[in-house]
């Protein structure tokens, strides 16, 4: 582990070094390309605009994940918990998420306003309709033989959920959710990029206008630290449960060489 961890460290130490080299010979011009020192620098000297539209763009994604996982994994499990709803929805969700979610962002400016709402409404339309459809799927992947075992104990349909349902159903869920995060970030970024007074977005799209490369190159790069960020508390949340699933993997094969049921 520590070995692997080595040799990732020296090949980005050799990307950044070659990425740099490209620069410092001249190979490709300033205005396409910016050196890892120069956004560097360009990171030192933006002082607090910088902060202040890393925080503006934070905010919108945070809020984003939050109302958009709430409303996506709740519909899915809504949806999916039921055959009929199932039935119903899944075809709706899936031909929503084929849409072209840009051509509504006129439309939230209009009714929601050049500021963050617009933003965060738009990163929750873009991610919604996958988060829902892949937690659907999720749920209704799930062994069915196993609610109605639980429910003889006398669990409640809360609990089916909470620990039942959930737990089985969660690597499709982060999977859905690991996709709808990326579509938030990428929705705010890019509503801001095209209406916006602040934000990362912004940032990108006024440096860009004023051919000012390595600040250009540094909103890139501060919307991929977001995504990783991001990215990595989801691996942590899908670690935590998958000891969890290992055992009742294990459980289930001793059930079944047993003749015993799922649980």
């Amino acid at each position: 582990m520590r070995s692997t961890s080595i040799i990732r460290l020296f090949l980005v130490a050799g990307a950044l070094a070659a990425w740099e080299a490209v620069r410092r010979l001249d190979l490709v011009h300033a205005i396409l390309l910016a050196s890892p020192s120069e956004i560097a620098r360009a990171a030192f000297d933006a002082g607090d605009p910088l902060v202040t539209a890393f925080r503006t763009t934070f905010v919108e994604i945070v809020i984003a994940i939050a109302v958009s996982w709430t409303l996506g994994v709740g519909a899915g499990l809504a949806i999916g918990m039921n055959r009929r709803l199932g039935d119903f929805f899944a075809p709706i969700l899936s031909s929503a998420f084929a849409v072209p979610k840009i051509m509504f962002y006129p439309l939230l400016l209009v009714w929601l306003g050049i500021g963050p709402v617009s933003k965060i409404a738009f990163a929750v339309f873009t991610s919604f309709f996958t988060i829902a459809l892949t937690t659907m799927d999720a749920v209704r992947a799930v062994d069915t033989r196993v609610v109605p075992v639980v429910r003889s104990f006398g669990a409640s349909r809360a609990t089916i959920v909470a620990r039942v349902l959930v737990p089985l159903a969660l690597p499709g869920i982060v999977s859905g959710l690991r996709i709808g995060t990326a579509l938030i970030v990428i929705g705010v970024i890019v509503a801001e990029m095209l209406a916006s007074f602040n934000g990362i977005g912004f940032w990108i799209s006024s440096n860009r206008s004023s051919f000012n490369t390595p600040e250009v190159y540094l909103g890139i790069v501060l919307a991929l630290a977001c995504s990783i960020t991001i990215s990595s508390i989801l691996s942590r949340i899908e670690r935590r449960f998958g000891a969890w699933r290992e055992a009742e993997r294990a459980r289930e094969g001793v059930d079944a060489r047993t003749g015993g049921g799922t649980f």
